[in-house]
């Protein structure tokens, strides 16, 4: 092949990545029925994602920010196809309800397909802080075995961005989460209860959020057997507008 015909083909396949890129949309905007925005502030941006049975998305661009997707049921194997890249096709797993994923944000256009009758239910929790130890934005961390009438809060993820930790309550049991001098992000994994300073408690179901900014108390006590949160803590400060990727 000669350099004039391979520089040829190079361009010709950035030209086409661009126009790909510059064509595509928001999640939100090519598919809100499966896109639902849950909450948002400087630090954090949370999507409720459904891909509902046999669903075919149309292609939309993938979020470019350090993200954690948080499993709401026993979810199907789904297709991402991808569009002007070398991996085409990426089956993501089947996934189990109460686990989570991290990763770090990429700069990809792609469609979805659920080939199966059962719908895949998560979060997208974005981080719009400061990104640090990207390399380190991997991995799969699962719920473990409970223990009997036995509360426990337990970090699963940490790096210089963010730490996750688990926080499960049991019957006739409440735990206090505190925060520091950064905020902190509350996802149930359960109907669970929430008491924030002196605000009245309140229920926050499956897949909802609570927020507690810096200095912040709250009490979580469960709603049945047993309550389940991921407190997600902000370790760095959010971007500011201009810097902050979509």
């Amino acid at each position: 092949m000669s350099k004039s015909f391979l520089s040829a083909a190079v361009v010709s396949t950035c030209v086409s990545l661009s126009v790909l890129v510059g064509v595509a949309q928001e999640a939100q905007t090519v598919s809100p029925d499966a896109y639902r925005l849950e909450f948002e502030n400087a630090w954090v941006k949370v999507t409720r994602v459904i891909y509902g049975a046999h669903a075919v998305l149309a292609p939309h661009h993938h979020t470019e920010r350090a993200t954690a997707y948080v499993y709401l049921n026993d979810g199907p194997p789904v297709l991402f196809k991808h569009e002007g890249l070398p991996y085409a096709g990426v089956t993501r797993p089947a996934t189990a309800a109460g686990s989570f994923r991290v990763y770090k944000g990429l700069k990809e256009v792609h469609s979805v397909e659920n080939a199966t009758a059962t719908p895949s239910d998560f979060l997208r929790v974005e981080f719009k802080t400061e990104p640090l130890e990207e390399a380190l934005l991997k991995g799969k961390f699962f719920r473990e075995a409970a223990i009997a009438e036995t509360s426990v809060e337990r970090t699963q993820f940490e790096n210089a961005q963010v730490r996750i930790s688990r926080v499960r309550v049991v019957v006739g049991h409440a735990m206090t989460v505190v925060t520091g001098d950064r905020p902190a992000l509350l996802v149930a994994l359960a109907p669970t209860n929430i008491t924030q300073d002196s605000r009245p408690g309140r229920l926050i179901d499956t897949g909802k959020t609570a927020w507690l900014g810096p200095g912040q108390t709250a009490s979580v006590s469960p709603v049945g057997n047993a309550g389940e949160v991921l407190r997600f803590d902000f370790k760095t400060a959010p971007m500011s507008p201009a810097a902050d990727r979509p």
